[in-house]
């Protein structure tokens, strides 16, 4: 396992030269969370942040969890610490979880939008004065009193530092931790893994990559094997193993594959799947076939 010490120091600097000229930085402190292995579970970070609203500014303090992709799991208030609105007004035990749901969303529409543009001025006249108006997008999803809360965690949830993690997981990637991504069977998981892969690493992961393949179908299993380098179709376990499924596979995946094989030596097994697959009617994955056992 890498020096977790020194990536710590990583995911800080990258972030935090990423956002050098924002004025409203917050203060952040990170940490890997471990599983009884001693494996990377999660990461946590205690954030101290400014939420300025014209020219009135508060400070919120909080934690916050992110599972090994990045993605957003849970956020805890610090005792004497909690929430508040505007004036001041306490976070009601609703509000909590509204904001919950609204953190745990990476697609709101509330990404959509700049800071200044979440409230809309509605000054009616000289008697009544400026008052504000939330826009009509993001009104039921966010708290009466607390946009500007709601604009900072969320992009502190889903944004800020969604890029340094990852790039923390993907310098961590070793054959146990690949092993523990792989066996959690989440398709967004082992799309991360395909994605992030050096191509040199295939061979490496051989035995995972082919554990994800046959735990998913369609479109997972035809852009892993795109992704593949070649060097990992000479392997003949690889060959063998797409031997036995091709068959299964529908056309597009079975076009994907056979593509790969191009100026690859094949084992008599999987030759012996493509002579069984073989079909006079003209198509590309006939021709791709036809070239193959010629």
């Amino acid at each position: 396992m890498k020096n977790l010490s020194y990536l710590l120091f990583t995911i800080i600097f990258l972030w935090a030269s990423d956002t050098a000229s924002n004025e409203e930085e917050p203060f952040f402190e990170f940490e890997i969370i471990a599983d009884e292995d001693g494996l990377p579970d999660a990461y946590q970070a205690f954030i101290k942040s400014p939420v300025c609203e014209k020219d009135k500014c508060y400070e919120i303090e909080i934690t916050m969890q992110w599972d090994l992709i990045g993605r957003f799991q849970e956020y805890d208030t610090l005792t004497g610490h909690g929430l508040t609105k505007l004036d001041h007004i306490p976070f009601t035990d609703e509000d909590y979880l509204r904001l919950e749901r609204l953190l745990k969303d990476p697609h709101s529409p509330i990404g959509d939008y700049k800071k200044e543009e979440l409230i809309l001025d509605t000054r009616k006249s000289d008697i009544d004065g400026f008052t504000g108006a939330t826009i009509r997008a993001i009104n039921d999803i966010v708290i009466g009193g607390g946009v500007y809360s709601c604009f900072t965690l969320w992009q502190l949830a889903n944004q800020k530092f969604t890029d340094s993690i990852t790039k923390m997981t993907i310098d961590l990637f070793d054959k146990k931790l690949i092993n523990k991504m792989v066996n959690q069977q989440d398709l967004a998981v082992n799309y991360f893994i395909i994605n992030n892969l050096k191509p040199n690493d295939f061979l490496t992961y051989r035995d995972e990559i082919l554990q994800m393949i046959t735990s998913n179908k369609g479109y997972f299993v035809k852009k892993a094997i795109e992704k593949m380098p070649k060097e990992i179709f000479r392997d003949s376990i690889t060959q063998e193993y797409f031997a036995k499924r091709l068959n299964s596979y529908n056309y597009f995946t079975q076009v994907a594959f056979l593509k790969q094989l191009n100026t690859i030596r094949l084992t008599s097994s999987l030759k012996k799947t493509l002579l069984s697959q073989k079909e006079e009617r003209n198509s590309l994955r006939s021709n791709l076939i036809k070239n193959l056992i010629q």
